[in-house]
């Protein structure tokens, strides 16, 4: 009698195919906010400001603390990010975690700033404020994206993942979109 030793294999690949596909999407996510920084910033300004959800007598200064919140977003490493964002992380089914972090940024740091008087509305309602203005900015992104990488497609030479194709597509990129943010 053979005995059936399960060796996990199934379960490893599975595990590894999302790993993959997470680092893609937290690569994907990292490149549009350092591709779209300065526009999330004055619209997220704008719209925070605009909407009374901040209170303040410094506009100037509060949109630097923004400034502030998406770079360190930008610059944390995945666990600090994780954990940053923790107290928030069941407030919506498959949140943006971009939305989540800087959520959790007003709430927690930016609430402290001399410049800020007050912050009204939920959690859940800045949530929505902040997730609706990245997700039409993340559409155009995506929009964008694709027609390069149509472009890109229309080459033969190129091979999607080789060193070239990511040379071509970085340089289309800042091409139609300008720079990305450090």
């Amino acid at each position: 009698m053979a005995k059936n030793f399960d060796s996990g294999k199934e379960q490893d690949k599975l595990l590894n195919r999302l790993e993959r596909q997470e680092k893609k999407q937290a690569f994907h996510r990292g490149r549009f906010l350092r591709f779209k920084l300065p526009e999330i910033h004055n619209k997220l300004s704008q719209a925070l400001l605009v909407e009374n959800v901040i209170e303040t007598d410094q506009p100037t200064a509060v949109s630097d603390g923004l400034l502030r919140g998406l770079k360190r977003a930008m610059k944390s490493t995945e666990f600090d990010f994780k954990y940053f964002v923790a107290p928030l992380r069941d407030l919506v089914a498959r949140p943006n975690p971009y939305a989540l972090f800087m959520t959790q940024y007003i709430m927690e740091v930016l609430i402290d700033d001399p410049g800020v008087i007050e912050i009204y509305g939920t959690d859940e309602e800045i949530y929505t404020l902040i997730n609706k203005i990245l997700s039409k900015i993340s559409l155009r992104f995506e929009q964008q994206e694709k027609e390069i990488t149509a472009q890109l497609q229309k080459d033969r030479s190129l091979i999607p993942g080789s060193r070239d194709y990511e040379i071509q597509l970085d340089q289309l990129m800042r091409k139609k979109m300008g720079d990305p943010q450090q």
